[in-house]
């Protein structure tokens, strides 16, 4: 029930396309290796410049897929409140939880609708999915995405409160993935190699450039906050930086991922339980300072944690772990349907 983030509809295994689970594969990895480097951005300007190459398109990325398999309006409408907003419901307050009774951080005061950490991508889900069915009837839609996206960053209004900067941010690639054909796949795909790679290479260089004159700070790749006051000119060519390296990355990481079923495949295929239980274990890595001040030990340290995080919560056990716990907390939550009686005659 609850495979709708980052993931395929449902279909046969001879039938399942292969590239977007390679694809999606690719991406959670980049999301856990992120969060992984955190701890150490601040100490090391090798890594800091890693986090910005990864950060500058590894979520656009899986907003992209994320739109790509919502074409169904009334399915996503239908299941939006069922598969996404109450597992952002549960999650967040058990991540809340967490955080105060395992982590060891303050009382910060439990917030409905303030995502703790990495589950506003749930919340924004949930927003785009439920209301794409009437914002599509939109003249000029996707540039207007762009467009408002952009100028967001002068309002306050959208930051941490529903997601609200996430949210509208990150939905021109929500939509690009939702215009996306196969066409248009096909044809990102005949793009020379050499093309992709150069933008890999742009991407490093932009971001290692970033870092060096310490033109932003990392948390504006986030997309969730407004401009620094005083700035709003300068941020908005930085916002339309991240939008055009996002989007060429997204071309790139398409142009150059498989078609065909590898190992990818089978950890692409379990996403959700990736991207949802490495929130958990990344705060407890962090906890130990492992590596910590010994950068080359660190990224190998978590080089080689990426792999295990994303190979142990792939596995099919601890995907019908998860979905079965969840089903039965949802299942507490939302009535059984029932039949409407007939009435007597």
């Amino acid at each position: 029930m609850l495979n709708t983030l980052i993931s395929v509809t449902d279909t046969k295994e001879k039938a399942r396309d292969y590239f977007f689970d390679n694809v999606r594969a690719i991406l959670i990895a980049f999301v856990v290796w992120g969060h992984l480097l955190t701890s150490m951005i601040d100490d090391n300007n090798v890594i800091r410049s890693i986090y910005f190459f990864i950060f500058f398109f590894h979520m656009p990325a899986m907003t992209f897929v994320s739109g790509y398999f919502s074409k169904n309006l009334e399915k996503n409408r239908e299941k939006a409140f069922e598969t996404l907003f109450l597992p952002y419901l549960i999650l967040n307050f058990i991540n809340y939880l967490f955080k105060i009774f395992v982590i060891g951080e303050d009382y910060f005061g439990y917030r409905f609708l303030k995502p703790t950490w990495g589950l506003w991508y749930l919340l924004t889900l949930f927003l785009w999915k439920f209301f794409l069915k009437d914002l599509v009837k939109t003249r000029f839609l996707l540039p207007l995405s762009f467009l408002f996206g952009i100028l967001s960053g002068f309002s306050g209004e959208f930051s941490g409160y529903l997601a609200l900067g996430r949210a509208v941010c990150f939905f021109p690639f929500f939509l690009l993935g939702y215009y996306c054909t196969k066409e248009h796949i096909a044809k990102i795909k005949r793009i020379p190699k050499i093309i992709s790679f150069a933008v890999i290479a742009a991407n490093a260089v932009i971001s290692a450039y970033i870092v060096h004159k310490d033109l932003f700070d990392e948390s504006f790749l986030f997309l969730k906050s407004p401009y620094p006051k005083g700035t709003g000119g300068t941020f908005l060519f930085y916002r339309l930086l991240i939008y055009v390296v996002a989007i060429a990355m997204i071309a790139a990481v398409i142009n150059l991922t498989g078609s065909r079923k590898n190992f990818l495949s089978l950890i692409g295929a379990n996403t959700m339980t990736v991207y949802i239980l490495h929130l958990f274990t990344v705060p407890i890595l962090e906890k130990f300072g492992i590596f910590k001040n010994k950068p080359i030990l660190f990224f190998l340290y978590t080089i080689g944690a990426t792999i295990l995080i994303v190979l142990l919560y792939s596995l099919p056990v601890v995907k019908r772990i998860y979905d079965s716990v969840m089903d039965k907390l949802v299942g507490m939550i939302i009535k059984k349907e029932t039949k409407n009686p007939q009435p007597e005659k």
